[in-house]
């Protein structure tokens, strides 16, 4: 689309102003506030110009202009930068993340609870592929009357546990079990181990304890279902506080549509290629989101994509700023997963 630099600062203009007012803008307010240099006239034939590709839409015949989905897409792809937050907001970010030292879920919540607090929006936190995960370690602890708890812990930090009973299992074959189990499958991804015959094989070699490869086999299969932690919203009232969800119906609509995992994952898989990006308004395939944007980040640890963390808000967001926090806030969660060991 061929805009010229005039084009641009108008559209850049009549952006930020709505987003800092939510009401429609007119060539004099941007002509005031905004110093382009010419007339409140020549202001409303660019945006007549803009109307017309389809950048900006009037809502109301005598009204201002706003925004249209596509001319958000121009804002962030050719104009918006993203802000560096200022330092008591890279302060706060930082000193509680990095808090968290062990667990993906935990430092996942808390990231969300910092986002959804600076930026009045609703976070929403995905972590790892569970059949993607790397196993760790599994740990087979001697509980009292002939109880083990087995631990199975991958190396993204998520952890699943069961107990179970193991009578008169003389405690060099528990020890035994454990190495089996860790020499077999440690480094394989919970898809990999569940594929193979290895866990068949084991239940013949593991003669007192071969119900442990059974526990085992149970609890890959809970973890590659989803039962390990799958997607993380916090913030959902923020919704409520911005102009375009005071109806409440249209409020709860996001929010039940955000509770559905089918919605969240389609919407998560629409986002183009790149660690940070937005989907605006009609970009998503839900009906019921596209007054939203949804700005996200893919985060990263031991050299591979984790999982994703996002902003969801009205289309009227601060790209430049949410976009900034979001940038911070991944940075933040990497260092803290890859400094856990």
């Amino acid at each position: 689309m061929d805009l010229d630099e005039r084009k641009l600062k108008v559209m850049r203009a009549v952006v930020e102003a709505y987003i800092a007012t939510a009401q429609p803008v007119g060539s004099r307010t941007i002509a005031k506030e905004f110093q382009l240099g010419v007339s409140p006239a020549t202001i409303r034939n660019e945006m007549a110009d803009l109307e017309g590709m389809g950048l900006l839409e009037q809502p109301h015949t005598s009204a201002g202009r706003v925004p249209s989905d596509r001319g958000y897409r121009v804002y962030v792809d050719r104009i918006a930068r993203i802000a560096r937050p200022a330092k008591r907001d890279l302060e706060h970010v930082r000193s509680h993340i990095h808090r968290q030292v062990s667990e993906v879920d935990s430092v996942l919540r808390v990231s969300g609870k910092i986002l959804s607090e600076m930026t009045d929006c609703l976070a929403l936190m995905v972590g790892p592929e569970a059949g993607d995960a790397i196993l760790n370690t599994i740990e087979l602890v001697p509980l009292r009357s002939g109880r083990v708890m087995v631990l199975v812990i991958t190396e993204d930090g998520l952890v699943q546990s069961r107990m179970v009973d193991v009578p008169d299992v003389p405690p060099g074959e528990l020890e035994r079990a454990s190495r089996m189990l860790n020499d077999y499958f440690r480094g394989m991804t919970i898809s990999q181990i569940l594929e193979g015959s290895s866990l068949t094989a084991l239940r013949r070699e593991l003669r007192y304890c071969a119900r442990l490869a059974d526990v085992v086999d149970g609890l890959l299969k809970r973890s590659a279902q989803g039962e390990a932690m799958d997607y993380v919203i916090d913030g959902a009232a923020n919704i409520m506080k911005h102009p375009e969800f005071r109806d409440v119906a249209r409020a709860q609509r996001v929010l039940e549509a955000l509770a559905r995992r089918s919605i969240v994952q389609e919407l998560l898989d629409r986002f183009p290629g790149g660690d940070l990006a937005a989907l605006i308004g009609s970009e998503s395939a839900s009906e019921d989101m596209r007054e939203c944007s949804v700005v996200s980040a893919v985060y990263y640890f031991g050299g591979r994509p984790g999982g994703r963390i996002s902003v969801v808000g009205p289309r009227r967001m601060d790209y430049g700023r949410v976009m900034g926090l979001l940038k911070t806030v991944t940075e933040a969660v990497e260092d803290v997963l890859d400094d856990r060991d």
